[in-house]
């Protein structure tokens, strides 16, 4: 894995969300639910064994994008 370069000293990490993300907003489905725990998990688990974790985060990039 590469380092990331140092953001700008202008960049907000955290910026402000407004309503229209609160309008996005919806409860999981009970099957999405568990699709999206289960990428958080290896992720999770990829990091406490050490391994790399480009493997679980682009499994996890490919639920999230289903889960839309």
């Amino acid at each position: 894995m590469s380092i990331r370069p140092k953001p700008p000293e202008d960049f907000d990490e955290n910026p402000p969300v407004d309503a229209d993300f609160f309008a996005r907003a919806r409860p999981a489905t009970p099957g999405e639910a568990a699709r999206l725990r289960a990428a958080l998990e290896r992720i999770v688990k990829a990091h406490e064994a050490g391994r790399s974790l480009d493997e679980a985060i682009n499994k996890a990039r490919e639920t999230l994008l289903r889960a839309d």
